[in-house]
């Protein structure tokens, strides 16, 4: 009990917890950070890789951004690597004979009287989608492979011109764009 003239319980303050800093930034805060800046590192590596390395039908992996053939010996074709295998296709020159797509009828969906130079069959994407490259221009295939130039580039769906193809023809483009070709002068 205490008496009137007596002071009360005395409290005893604790001095307020400090932690070591760097800089002035306490270290707890430092170490929450640098973990935190290494998860956000790996989850963005992880897609980026997933993203950028596919896997054919066997499971063998492919790096879709360097380009590379799946097990059908399809080229497989990305944005990344889509310059690259026009490049090649215009230095092979050669015009893959088809059976079952019209390239011109399909074209002509896409909205485009360019007349078509190359074409070829390919694996789009990490997801390995069948499609077709198909690369037209004004100019031919000629002067293309002597000067260069820009051309434009489209990948389709197998099934764009046919009967099959979807009423909205857009719904049968995979990409579209142009790509720029380096000429080989003679």
């Amino acid at each position: 009990m205490h008496s009137e003239g007596s002071p009360g319980p005395r409290r005893v303050r604790r001095p307020a917890r400090r932690y070591p800093t760097v800089l002035g930034i306490p270290l707890p805060l430092i170490v929450v950070s640098a973990t935190l800046a290494v998860l956000v590192g790996l989850t963005l590596t992880r897609a980026l890789e997933a993203t950028t390395i596919g896997r054919d039908r066997t499971g063998a992996s492919i790096d879709t951004a360097r380009g590379g053939n799946n097990a059908a010996a399809l080229p497989v074709v990305t944005e990344g690597s889509l310059g690259t295998e026009v490049e090649s296709l215009i230095d092979d020159g050669a015009l893959q004979p088809t059976t079952s797509f019209d390239a011109v009828q399909c074209l002509q969906e896409q909205g485009s009287t360019d007349a078509i130079l190359l074409m070829e069959e390919v694996a789009w994407g990490p997801e390995q989608t069948p499609a077709w490259l198909l690369v037209h221009g004004p100019m031919d295939k000629t002067t293309l492979q002597a000067t260069g130039g820009t051309v434009s580039t489209t990948v389709v769906l197998p099934e764009c011109g046919s009967e099959s193809a979807s009423e909205v023809p857009t719904e049968d483009r995979l990409w579209t764009g142009t790509v720029l070709v380096d000429g080989t002068p003679a």
